[in-house]
């Protein structure tokens, strides 16, 4: 291939067109290097290269070759660039930052909207005691978890939000899942010291009366 045979053409390549075109620049390369193969070896008769100057010639007419060639297929992909619709060409004339700001902005939401979807935040792995039993949603009416001594709205809350809805459900738990309460809702002994477990028991023998 000589600087010649590239294309001089400006007018836009279809799909099928650069298809042709990158074919013929292969074929173009693959007949050029033998030509040139042939030339730097046919003084010798098939014999090896005879000299270093030899090796260095045939290597600075491949690379040149080479050189041709990528210059000829960027030329054919500006020719077919050219050929696309404005709007699929949109990307390669948008700002480097426009392309981050979206990023950016698409990856903002995507948190947000997990955030919103995600479980209640789960114990850690060296959390100590047992997980008590837990529900999915309550079992008919959620008991008003703020009758117990120490439990006021915000813990109420955070007690639904771990599957704790009935009094009964506390008056359950064992010594190692009131260690593990403790623990998650990071209360400092509270569970024991305020007596929650007797406390429920006590709402769910005599049905829910106020302790208070």
């Amino acid at each position: 291939m000589s600087k010649q045979s590239l294309p001089e053409d400006s007018t836009p390549l279809s799909p099928w067109e650069y298809w042709q075109e990158s074919w013929q620049t292969w074929a173009d390369f693959s007949q050029r290097t033998g030509q040139i193969m042939m030339s730097q070896v046919g003084q010798k008769r098939g014999r090896a290269l005879a000299s270093e100057t030899d090796a260095e010639t045939f290597a600075s007419e491949l690379l040149r070759t080479l050189s041709d060639m990528n210059l000829r297929h960027w030329q054919n992909t500006a020719r077919l660039l050219e050929s696309y619709p404005n709007w699929m060409n949109l990307p390669n004339s948008m700002a480097g930052s426009a392309l981050v700001d979206w990023f950016d902005n698409f990856q903002r939401q995507a948190t947000g909207a997990t955030a919103k979807t995600t479980a209640p935040q789960t114990p850690a792995a060296d959390q100590v005691g047992a997980r008590p039993t837990t529900l999915s949603a309550p079992k008919g009416k959620a008991d008003d978890l703020t009758k117990i001594k120490g439990i006021g709205p915000k813990l109420s809350h955070r007690l639904n939000e771990m599957g704790i809805y009935h009094f009964k459900q506390i008056a359950e738990w064992s010594d190692q899942e009131v260690q593990w309460v403790d623990d998650y809702l990071s209360s400092k002994g509270r569970v024991g010291r305020e007596s929650w477990v007797s406390q429920a028991r006590r709402l769910t023998a005599n049905g829910s009366a106020t302790l208070h």
